[in-house]
């Protein structure tokens, strides 16, 4: 199971999107990642491969818009039905959290872990973001 590649300063929200920026980075973050909001209030990398990092049904989850350090401002990706996701992707297929923190792929991660369903693919680069635990 591969990674899709993300350019992150390609990385382009929709019109209608809807974007948190009430929150700080918790972890060092690169704008296309997947990330949830944890129990402080930080955003962070979501892992498919622990059963509690973002993958609960109660986690905010969603896509960095922006990159920065622990501390550093947030704006992410929530919801959006035109997300340009830095990356290149099949038209159509889903598009899942990944077992590599952060990480984002068309696979569903291995038995044994806790995927999110991000969201499914509109076209070869903009996703349909509706995170789903």
């Amino acid at each position: 199971m591969a990674d899709i590649a993300i350019t992150a300063g390609n990385v382009v929200a929709g019109a209608g999107a809807r974007i948190e920026k009430r929150y700080n980075f918790g972890a060092t973050v690169t704008a296309g990642q997947a990330v949830y909001l944890n129990s402080s209030n930080q955003w962070v990398l979501m892992d498919s491969n622990a059963a509690v990092t973002g993958n609960e049904i109660t986690a905010t989850q969603g896509i960095a818009l922006n990159g920065g350090s622990s501390g550093q401002t947030a704006a992410v990706d929530l919801e959006d039905t035109a997300l340009v996701f830095g990356g290149t992707g099949t038209n159509g297929s889903a598009l899942y959290s990944s077992v590599t923190a952060g990480g984002v792929t068309h696979d569903v991660p291995i038995a044994g872990a806790y995927p999110v369903h991000l969201g499914t693919m509109k076209s070869t680069t903009v996703v349909n973001l509706k995170p789903n635990a």
